[in-house]
């Protein structure tokens, strides 16, 4: 079911941001943002559009036992549906999961959960933005997208040239689109979240760029390429690269911690090795661990891991799991991030557990069940720290369905929600932990 509906005026164009000391209207493209600047602006407008709740969904939600599991009605969508949208069947669906794009970020001011990315080339490659209300069971496009550059396959070089140079546009030495959003996106690997803060989604755009643009632009690509995406505003912004910016690369780990008021990049591939946090306060870049305390260590995850944060122990726990053939032995290999004492250990190496990682293993924290929840095409696996495997889990309902999907816990309902693209959102809640195993 499609609901057509415009609430762009009511999110943005009332709405009004500062950028580089000038007054802009937020439907405006932003473009670059100032390093540093603080993000000063009136009490922050209604989440919008405002959504009824679903009762059959609310009905669905408030039986579902521990450890069940539940498929809901088919979703809707609101929003500004354009053709490009419509080409690929999204006003039905929503945005469907993407190569390397499984990573689905909760906002807990808006009570929703975001998602965005891009595909390799297949079938688009789209720089929209959109999120889920459960309660509704509705996809809400925020961002429509700009059009699609993998149609420039197979034209004529006087067509690509018309359509790329419709749509890119450098500003400051950053390509962008003319709307000012990421220009021919790809993956999020596991560089994708939500700074509550900043009131932003933030997005490490690593590659980019497929058509080979070519502008003015200074900006340099294997230094962090950050943008940021205001919901309340509707507006992309890429947030300038400061002298102490970390390197920039695919197949790595954007995740907000709250405990260190930012967001923790982690990166162990080919173009060097960091953990770094971006400060939220005064968007600039803190090194936490080096590239010789990194590079070549077994306690240090590698690269395509899924990732999340156990907020009551303050742990960062990455996994990647892989079957092995080809004269190559089975790995998997959990390891965790201890926020108070700046340390990677591995936690698990094993032979057997949940394949994948950012490509097909959408990991969540559970903070009711205490507990790192997978899904994946094997069904559903869990692991708490200091496990010393991961189990998997049996739901009484249906289980989890397709190789692709995207996953998020939703704190307010106490539920894992997973989107294999196919217009229906499956539900799981966990067990709820025995009470001897609440952290003190």
């Amino acid at each position: 079911m499609t609901i057509r509906t415009s609430f762009r005026t009511g999110v943005a164009m009332l709405v009004l941001a500062t950028v580089g000391g000038r007054s802009i209207a937020a439907a405006e493209p932003a473009g670059v943002a100032s390093a540093g600047q603080a993000t000063t602006r009136a009490a922050e407008p209604a989440v919008k559009p405002v959504l009824g709740s679903d009762p059959k969904v609310l009905a669905i939600l408030d039986g579902l036992r521990e450890n069940q599991s539940a498929l809901l009605p088919p979703v809707k969508t609101v929003g500004e549906m354009s053709e490009e949208v419509k080409r690929f069947g999204l006003h039905r669906t929503g945005p469907r999961p993407r190569d390397y794009c499984c990573k689905w970020v909760w906002a807990p001011d808006r009570k929703r959960a975001l998602f965005c990315g891009g595909n390799a080339g297949v079938p688009h490659r789209l720089n929209d933005v959109w999120e889920y209300d459960l309660a509704a069971n509705t996809w809400v496009l925020l961002w429509e997208p700009d059009p699609d550059l993998n149609r420039t396959r197979g034209m004529s070089k006087e067509d690509r040239e018309k359509l790329v140079d419709s749509v890119a546009m450098v500003k400051d030495g950053v390509l962008m689109t003319k709307r000012g959003a990421p220009f021919d996106p790809v993956h999020t690997w596991w560089a994708l979240t939500y700074d509550p803060d900043l009131k932003a989604l933030l997005w490490v755009l690593a590659v980019h760029n497929k058509v080979h643009y070519k502008g003015d632009i200074t900006v340099n690509p294997r230094k962090m390429m950050l943008w940021a995406y205001y919901p309340y505003e509707h507006r992309w912004a890429f947030v300038p690269q400061t002298k102490d910016a970390p390197p920039c690369q695919n197949a790595s780990v954007l995740e907000y911690i709250p405990d260190l008021k930012g967001a923790l990049w982690y990166t162990n591939t080919w173009r060097g090795q960091t953990t770094s946090l971006f400060r939220s306060a005064t968007r600039t870049w803190k090194e936490l661990l080096p590239r010789s305390k990194i590079r070549g260590n077994p306690d240090c995850p590698g690269a395509e891991v899924s990732a999340a944060y156990d907020s009551e122990r303050k742990i960062l726990v990455t996994h990647r799991g892989m079957k092995g053939g080809k004269g190559k032995p089975a790995s998997f290999l959990t390891h965790q991030y201890d926020v108070r004492t700046n340390t990677w250990t591995r936690a698990i190496a094993a032979t057997d557990g949940p394949r994948g990682g950012d490509a097909g293993a959408p990991m969540v924290y559970d903070a009711v069940a205490g507990a790192c929840l997978i899904v994946n095409g094997q069904g559903l696996w869990s692991y708490r720290v200091g496990d010393t495997q991961w189990t998997k889990l049996t739901p009484t309902g249906p289980a989890p369905s397709g190789t692709s999907r995207m996953a998020c816990y939703n704190p307010e309902r106490n539920v894992l929600i997973a989107d294999n693209g196919r217009g229906r959102v499956w539900v799981y809640r966990a067990k709820r932990r025995p009470r001897r195993d609440v952290p003190k």
